[in-house]
């Protein structure tokens, strides 16, 4: 079931997930869902209102667009980043929760990674390049971090008025 993305301004956006001990299955078939509804390659349980350390990945749509992509669906939860790569890269990242805005953000270009699968089975892993980039953006989401977070000061000035606008219309969707 599709479930309706939180937006830039919502207070759920901001705060810390709690670790999963009661893993849903349900929770996991609406953000696929949502995801799939949505159009994007990644989506947290905190952008739905569900304040756990869950997220999902899928390369579908970029492997649509683009060969060299490998494409697969990923299930993450209580995930943690035990290593990064001082090599850095930059890419403009969109988000779910930040609707039509896009920015360069400055990421390690490598992570070394501990989650748990759907299945509860316990994974260590390096992960690099696109798949390391969609895991920091949605690891940021549990943390309370939103992308434009990690954009220079300048940056953030120059984008002011538009987020203004978003967290205007999320305060007006929640009185709604």
């Amino acid at each position: 079931m599709k479930a309706k993305v939180l937006t830039y301004g919502s207070p759920t956006l901001r705060k810390h997930a709690e670790d999963v001990s009661d893993f849903s299955s349900e929770l996991v078939k609406n953000l696929f869902d949502t995801l799939a509804v949505e159009g994007g390659i990644g989506l947290a349980a905190p952008q739905i209102g569900v304040l756990q350390r869950v997220f999902i990945i899928s390369t579908e749509p970029l492997a649509d667009d683009d060969s060299s992509v490998e494409s697969f669906k990923r299930v993450v939860i209580n995930p943690e980043i035990t290593e990064v790569s001082k090599e850095i890269s930059m890419y403009n990242e969109g988000c779910l929760s930040i609707p039509e805005l896009f920015e360069m953000v400055e990421r390690p270009k490598s992570i070394r990674v501990r989650y748990f699968d759907e299945n509860m089975n316990e994974i260590c892993r390096q992960i690099d390049g696109i798949e390391a980039r969609i895991f920091q953006h949605e690891y940021d989401h549990l943390e309370g971090i939103l992308f434009v977070d990690r954009i220079s000061p300048i940056r953030k000035a120059i984008i002011a008025n538009k987020l203004k606008r978003l967290h205007r219309i999320s305060k007006n969707a929640k009185r709604g």
